[in-house]
């Protein structure tokens, strides 16, 4: 059974990804983030654009091209001390735990979260691009990210099969998923409310732990509300249609209004208030990561 394999060779030292930190309400367009590029002939290369990376909350979004990967290599140990959420945007991703052997192929439009200490690979092996956007707390600015990583041992055998269940499968589906280190998220499993009193805006959770929160928004043609108190530092990026964001900056008490496009976001400062409307004929949709400060003195 071809289930295990050698670790890739080692590569330079990852180089730190950029940071871009913000204090109040700022429009960030697609078009407008932070470019970086990491891995190695061993790892495999991946293309960053990143959002945010604040002491709180980091939002990126990655590219695999076709047939592209990442895996783990000395100088690029793909293992955090943070909750994690991948948000497949495009294409197919499939990721996989190789510490354990678990697999799970995830479609545009759904999600996986793996928390710390979760080694990880991505592939892509369809013949598009595949985009994932990413939400990761406690940041790497904590020391959570590479610094965390080279800090643990090398993971020298990666497996791609999880011979655990083999004969009791679907038997032991459920036990399977008690000790899966990879949970897929779907919107048919969010846990669903209303962002206000209307259905017009529909707010689903995804995750939520002590550090992420990770939901899905769903804003029909013609929806208004009022503002709304941001009780945790997040990011919303739009992933369809076209919305309005209208946000008031607490210590200053200005507003900043955008028309936002798919790809495009909006830093949420805690304490901000914020309200969202569609003035066109199409439905919108938006992801949104918020992130809880860890206690002073906290280390991975």
């Amino acid at each position: 059974m071809f289930s295990a394999m050698t670790t890739p060779p080692a590569g330079p030292s990852r180089r730190p990804t950029p940071r871009p930190t913000f204090t109040r309400p700022t429009v960030v367009r697609r078009s407008g983030t932070a470019h970086h590029v990491w891995g190695d002939a061993g790892s495999g290369l991946v293309t960053d654009r990143v959002y945010v990376s604040t002491d709180t909350l980091h939002v990126l979004e990655y590219e695999l091209a076709p047939g592209g990967e990442f895996r783990h290599s000395a100088g690029n140990k793909t293992v955090f001390a943070a909750d994690v959420a991948y948000c497949v945007l495009e294409g197919r991703l499939v990721i996989a735990d190789p510490q354990h052997g678990e697999v799970r192929v995830v479609e545009a439009g759904e999600q996986v979260l793996f928390r710390r200490d979760t080694w990880h690979h991505g592939f892509n092996p369809g013949t598009g691009v595949t985009r994932v956007l990413e939400f990761f707390a406690p940041p790497p600015s904590r020391g959570t990210a590479s610094g965390y990583g080279v800090t643990q041992p090398m993971l020298e055998e990666s497996r791609y099969r999880d011979d655990r269940w083999t004969g009791r499968w679907p038997d032991a589906a459920a036990e399977r998923d008690v000790v899966s280190r990879l949970t897929l998220l779907r919107p048919t499993t969010a846990l669903w409310g209303f962002a206000d009193t209307v259905p017009t805006h529909l707010l689903g959770t995804l995750a939520d732990t002590e550090h992420l929160t990770v939901q899905v928004g769903r804003v029909s043609a013609g929806h208004v509300e009022d503002h709304r108190k941001v009780d945790d530092e997040a990011m919303l990026v739009v992933t369809d249609g076209e919305l309005w964001v209208d946000v008031k900056d607490e210590a200053t008490a200005e507003f900043t209004v955008q028309c936002l496009t798919p790809g495009d976001a909006v830093f949420l400062p805690r304490g901000s208030q914020v309200r969202v409307l569609v003035r066109g004929t199409r439905d919108a949709s938006y992801l949104l990561g918020s992130a809880r400060p860890v206690p002073e003195g906290w280390t991975p």
